[in-house]
């Protein structure tokens, strides 16, 4: 019995604490035992099975408090998972979760390895910084996505090294609600034969959604070309 103890306290402390220190404790126990039986022999022996086990028990409690003292818990870094990310079909040439909303018609999506993809969205055209309406088209589009998983469908890589494509929140095709909304042009530069585009500018001018309450907006291409 002495020795299963005797095994079991060291090879606990060995695995927690990476060394053996309690034979060293032991031998002051056992200093003390010896004065209880000089002075109370009777006693000690009646009651020395119960004094080893609460020994060896008060000697595991003291390793487990020494070891949380010593090696206090450290929250893991937290991070955006695979799991988190890699949500979308197979099908998107892109996928990721949107970190920032660059302005009404490009977002950064940070993929599943961690790297960082800047997305035009294709076939819209939102006002530019310095016009009215830019920062109401930079809050819808926030809304729409910021923080989101999305999937992209990629047509393409423009002038400024930027992925050019569709995106999409589940079933939400992000660009073509930017349009219903009010908070974009049909880019028919871009996507002349899209008749979804088309249709939802002619419905959110007729209702006067977003800037088209503006009786006369003015293109984003052509502030451009006029101011840049």
């Amino acid at each position: 019995m002495f020795l299963a103890i005797f095994l079991l306290i060291s090879l606990y402390q060995y695995v927690t604490a990476g060394q053996v220190t309690w034979i060293t404790s032991s031998f002051k126990w056992v200093e003390n035992a010896a004065r209880s039986i000089w002075v109370d022999p009777k006693g000690f022996v009646s009651d020395s099975a119960d004094s080893v086990s609460n020994y060896a028990s008060d000697v595991v409690d003291s390793v487990a408090k020494e070891r949380s003292q010593d090696e206090p818990f450290i929250e893991p870094a937290r991070t955006i998972s695979t799991a988190d990310i890699a949500w979308s079909a197979p099908a998107y040439d892109l996928s990721g979760r949107v970190v920032k909303v660059n302005d009404g018609d490009t977002i950064t999506v940070l993929d599943a390895n961690q790297k960082q993809h800047k997305v035009r969205l294709y076939g819209i055209d939102t006002p530019e910084y310095k016009q009215p309406y830019s920062r109401a088209a930079t809050r819808t589009l926030a809304g729409l996505v910021q923080g989101e998983g999305v999937g992209v469908d990629v047509k393409d890589t423009d002038s400024y090294g930027r992925t050019v494509g569709v995106v999409y929140k589940g079933n939400l095709d992000v660009n073509l609600q930017m349009v219903k909304s009010g908070y974009a042009w049909w880019y028919e530069q871009h996507a002349p034969f899209d008749d979804d585009l088309r249709e939802a500018e002619e419905s959110a001018r007729m209702d006067k959604l977003g800037l088209w309450a503006d009786p006369d907006p003015v293109p984003p291409w052509k502030w451009r070309r006029d101011h840049m």
